[in-house]
């Protein structure tokens, strides 16, 4: 069973991962059926919809010379991260499928030369959507500096509005759902009109006199450029540290910093602190795990703000970024990062993200127990009922020998509503 905005289907499929030598394909080949038996044919109605079957494709792993993935990407971060840090295009799965493309790799002797570059969904490339890319170069010295350069742009903001059938009225505030609320609005005024009234003033029907704009028509830019240089301050069998600084700007508007940056790795404990200040009208890790939902929110039952103009009349802000890694092969693993900013008339500073994930030793039948957390760019932390904010968790039970049993539960906050998804399927591993 699968609950989508409320409503409950059940749910048949297959999500098998593939591998084939250097390639590996996964699959989601999955169908809906309400609880009338109706098939949730906006999965199937389209060809484009057959791409969608394809959770991803890849080529190598990460840390490759060349890797390449196309579909489902769960954590993008170019460079150190100060203008795309753990982008998801999968927050708002299976509600709105992305197909992605993100690809990194290394040229020229000894790595002279390296890339990653991402687009977020092939259906938004015209636009372009959320493109982004960095070129990194690694001189031939002996201090082994690296410098990077960074650019991201969002062609289209207001692509990040989910609207199912497609009339130009957000989800949140569609009154007819899958039909066209431009064409039926006018067949609810044949009502009488104090009905219309009093079911618009309980809160029973939307305000049908006062469509939202179409946003269709609409588009908005967004462009971000960086640069980066980071240096081995020391390093040994197990241990490293590094030492880094950052900038970057939203063209238009502000730009900030981050220097210094610290990162020691001595395994299996992973710490990066660093100093940020921003000038005003900016915001650090900009593209981040929420962006799908930041990109363009609806204001009230008419006005759409995309998170570019949010950045107006912002004032300087500094602060402390940090994260930190415990892997445990065996038990599991802990990650998280946070930010903590301050300033006058920057009310919004203070972003956290964390995920875990534990395998009890000793357990014939619970095998793994993980959960997340996300806030981004809030006035306090642990402020869960804003928009942005997602957190839920799955568990993990052994039915046989490679097959469990999960529950997945999923909790966002988005254009000032609360979504919950919940998910229980079978994960057969073979």
């Amino acid at each position: 069973m699968v609950i989508i905005n409320g409503k409950l289907y059940q749910q048949f499929g297959l999500r098998p991962d593939v591998p084939l030598g250097k390639w590996g394909v996964g699959l989601d080949l999955t169908v809906r059926v309400d609880e009338e038996g109706n098939l949730k044919e906006d999965e199937w109605d389209e060809p484009l919809d057959a791409v969608e079957k394809i959770y991803y494709v890849r080529y190598g792993a990460p840390g490759d010379p060349y890797y390449l993935r196309v579909g489902a990407l769960d954590n993008v971060t170019l460079g150190y991260g100060i203008i795309m840090r753990r982008y998801s295009n999968t927050i708002q799965y299976p509600e709105v499928k992305r197909v992605g493309v993100y690809t990194e790799g290394e040229f020229g002797k000894a790595g002279l030369f390296s890339f990653q570059a991402m687009t977020n969904n092939i259906r938004e490339f015209e636009s372009p959507g959320v493109v982004a890319g960095r070129v990194a170069i690694r001189p031939p010295i002996k201090l082994g500096l690296v410098a990077g350069g960074t650019f991201a742009i969002d062609g289209n903001q207001y692509a990040g509005l989910v609207d199912s059938d497609d009339d130009g009225v957000p989800n949140r505030l569609d009154l007819f759902g899958d039909l066209d609320d431009r064409r039926h609005a006018p067949s609810c005024r044949s009502l009488e009109p104090e009905e219309v009234d009093s079911m618009i003033r309980w809160g029973h029907l939307p305000n049908i006199y006062k469509l939202p704009q179409d946003y269709r028509d609409r588009t908005d830019e967004v462009m971000l450029t960086g640069v980066d240089i980071g240096l081995p301050i020391a390093k040994s069998k197990g241990f490293s540290l590094w030492g880094y600084a950052q900038a970057a700007q939203v063209h238009d508007y502000g730009w900030g910093w981050a220097f210094p940056g610290v990162r020691v790795v001595l395994h299996p404990v992973e710490i990066g602190v660093e100093y940020r200040r921003y000038e005003k009208e900016f915001i650090g890790d900009y593209i981040d795990f929420a962006y799908e939902i930041e990109r363009t929110q609806v204001v009230g039952d008419t006005t759409y703000m995309t998170k570019e103009e949010r950045l107006k009349g912002l004032g300087k802000a500094e602060g402390v970024y940090g994260d930190l890694t415990l892997s445990f092969t065996d038990l599991g693993y802990l990650y998280a990062w946070g930010i903590d900013m301050h300033g006058v008339n920057y009310p919004s500073g203070k972003t956290l993200y964390a995920e875990a994930a534990f395998t009890p030793p000793n357990l014939r039948r619970l095998k793994k127990i993980a959960g997340y957390f996300f806030q981004p760019n809030k006035p306090k932390f642990f402020d869960t009922l804003t928009d942005g904010t997602v957190y839920g968790g799955k568990v993990f039970f052994a039915l046989a020998e490679n097959v469990s049993l999960v529950y997945d539960h999923r909790v966002t906050y988005a254009n000032g509503e609360k979504y919950r998804t919940v998910r229980i399927e079978t994960m057969v591993s073979f």
